[in-house]
């Protein structure tokens, strides 16, 4: 019995490269084009009028911050969904009093 083995590293290597996953064709493409959609999303739903004539449109209001917080997630954040759209409304409703403050002058 020998006391050293020889390694084929060549056919190593090849058995290693063919162990990983394969990429699925158009995953990255498709999934940066969702974020994409998922942010101009958030941004339209941010530019609508949060405060109008005094008072605060909070169907506007819920969409943007369900808006921010899909983007968020598109993004590969780990946070839980209440977690996340909790910080939306808070940043959300403390733009809409910028708004609505912004207005009354």
């Amino acid at each position: 019995m020998a006391l050293s083995r020889k390694i084929d590293w060549i056919a190593a290597m090849r058995d290693m490269r063919s162990d990983r996953a394969k990429p699925v064709p158009g995953f990255l493409a498709a999934r940066s084009l969702e974020i994409a959609r998922l942010e101009r999303l958030a941004r339209e739903a941010a530019a609508t009028p949060l405060a109008v004539a005094g008072s605060y449109d909070r169907s506007a209001i819920m969409r943007a911050a369900i808006a921010s917080a899909r983007a968020q997630k598109a993004k590969g954040s780990k946070a839980p969904w209440s977690q996340l759209v909790g910080q939306a409304l808070k940043n959300i409703w403390r733009h809409a009093k910028q708004q609505r403050a912004f207005a009354a002058h």
